[in-house]
């Protein structure tokens, strides 16, 4: 039960009790915005921020990954897609299409692109040596997000047999 408001000796509130209220009204005003947090990729510090996987520094910009997760809400942040989806497999999110996905275009790396409806080539050298890279076309890359997927979690599973 909450006490009623504070009066000075004249029975006005006191001053304490108006900037109380004006601040639990300034805070409540606040609350919805706060909430309502847009799924995108976020912007990363190249050469300081570390892959959320690996925990290895961003250095190249063409194979950087993204999923949002809206439980932080924020995306998280990987230096390679083979990071990505095999972090998304650990989430349990990497086939939900509700979740969101991006990668870099490796021609212009400063774009961000759907992962899921993004195109594939292997055999590149990547930051983990996953191999793979996106862009938004098929022109030199043939292989679909569940194709690269797939090759990223049998190359996984291979290399880490004991």
């Amino acid at each position: 039960m909450r006490s009623p408001p504070r009066l000075d000796h004249h029975g006005r509130p006191t001053r304490r009790a108006v900037v109380g209220a004006g601040l639990a009204m300034a805070t409540a005003s606040l609350l919805p915005a706060c909430s309502e947090v847009t799924p995108e990729p976020r912007k990363i510090k190249w050469g300081r921020d570390v892959c959320e996987h690996c925990h290895m520094v961003f250095a190249d910009r063409r194979f950087a990954a993204q999923i949002w997760d809206a439980a932080l809400p924020r995306a998280r942040i990987y230096d390679d897609f083979g990071c990505a989806v095999l972090a998304a497999d650990e989430m349990g999110v990497l086939n939900r299409e509700d979740v969101r996905f991006w990668v870099t275009d490796d021609a212009d790396p400063a774009r961000w692109i759907d992962a899921r409806t993004a195109h594939y080539r292997d055999e590149v050298v990547t930051p983990m040596g996953y191999g793979h890279s996106a862009a938004s076309t098929t022109a030199a890359h043939p292989l679909s997000f569940a194709e690269a997927a797939t090759a990223i979690r049998d190359k996984a599973a291979c290399e880490h047999k004991i």
